[in-house]
């Protein structure tokens, strides 16, 4: 018995032919391990971080001293500063004269429980790019902002 080789016959002038059809093994590979990220990472963002919150939520507020800041955001936008009322263009040079320059003070800003969001990020944003580091939002004791001083409606 001999073997003979047998040689395969070809189709016209080319050997091969195209594929037509998707291959979707990589695809499954690829869908089948994101299924495997995200079913060890789900519990992980569904649990959460637990934290410890203080005993006494109604702890007294620490009070301002002398070289604190306060400025203070009505609910009709208007801007007081040490209990003086500012234009927002006048707000930066007023803090800076006040901070004697030093970019490290605490300057606290509160607003009206009424005011806007807005407000409040258009006495934030000037006084931020002006460089003032110790910068901090404030609330009265009650949660609510202090009532405005007085000569001033609100």
């Amino acid at each position: 018995m001999a073997a003979t080789l047998v040689t395969p016959r070809r189709r016209g002038r080319r050997g091969y032919q195209k594929m037509t059809d998707i291959n979707v093994t990589p695809f499954i590979d690829v869908m089948l391990v994101l299924l495997i990220v995200f079913m060890v990472t789900a519990p992980l963002i569904i649990a959460g971080t637990q934290i410890e919150l203080p005993a006494d939520a109604k702890a007294a507020a620490a009070s301002p001293d002398d070289s604190t800041i306060i400025v203070r955001v009505a609910a009709d936008g208007g801007i007081t500063v040490k209990n003086a009322p500012v234009d927002l263009a006048m707000l930066v040079p007023e803090v800076t004269r006040l901070s004697a320059g030093d970019k490290g003070r605490v300057v606290v800003v509160l607003g009206d429980r009424q005011a806007s969001y807005a407000q409040v990020a258009a006495v934030l944003g000037p006084l931020s790019a002006a460089g003032f580091t110790g910068l901090a939002l404030g609330k009265g004791p009650d949660g609510a902002a202090p009532p405005a001083p007085p000569g001033r409606k609100g």
